[in-house]
Formats: structure tokens, C-alpha cells, sequence
């Protein structure tokens, strides 16, 4: 199973495009990140960058406990694997607008049955 760590910057309205092993093979999603201020949350999108398509949009970045701590268990059926938002801290905090890219890391990986 091969994971990866998104390459994100803390930086406002940030847009990248990656290759993510998924289940033995590459795909390459454009990812769009958001901070909503007045809420004090990240959001993310999520496009198929052969199709154009819009796969997810405005997916909550919020920290969870296993099962729920796999960010894309409700869009299984897009077979883009599983993410989850995790601290290098130790704790279930939210990111913040600062630690989003430093001590909060978003890990892909395959796709969980």
C-alpha cells in the first residue's frame, strides 16, 4: 500500500496538480484548497485532470477518528482512494490557516474496502 503526503503550502487559495498511486496504478487530480475565514476551516475540490471533471467540491478538511477519519469514505465509488488529515502534533485539532502544510498533513492512499 503506498501512501503519499499532498503537497500543500499554507497559503491562501491554493490550486496543484498531483500523481497519486491509487490501487496499483497513477491517477492525477488537480486539487483546489480553500480557508474559509470567517468559519476558520479548510475546504477542498477535487478534479479529474484528464476529464476536466469535478469529482468533489467543497470538502470539509476536518480531523476524525478511524472509520471517519477517511476523508473520502462517502465517494468510494469514485475509486480515488482514501485521504485523512493528519497531525504531526499528536492531536485531533482542526488546521488551522497557518498549519495547514506544516503540522497538519493531508495522507492519500489506496482505496479501503
Amino acid at each position: 500500500m503506498a501512501t503519499v503526503i499532498l503537497p500543500i503550502e499554507p497559503s491562501m487559495n491554493q490550486k496543484f496538480t498531483c500523481t497519486l498511486p491509487v490501487d496499483a496504478r497513477n491517477i492525477t487530480l488537480d486539487f483546489s484548497l480553500i480557508y474559509n475565514s470567517p468559519a476558520g476551516y479548510w475546504f477542498m475540490s477535487i478534479t479529474d485532470h484528464e476529464t476536466g471533471e469535478l469529482l468533489i467540491d467543497s470538502l470539509p478538511l476536518l480531523p476524525g477518528d478511524y472509520p471517519a477519519a477517511n476523508l473520502l469514505s462517502q465517494y468510494k465509488y469514485l475509486g480515488i482512494g482514501s485521504a485523512a488529515l493528519v497531525s504531526s502534533v499528536g492531536d485531533d485539532s482542526m488546521p488551522t490557516f497557518d498549519s495547514l502544510g506544516k503540522t497538519h498533513q493531508i495522507i492519500w492512499s489506496d482505496n479501503i474496502d
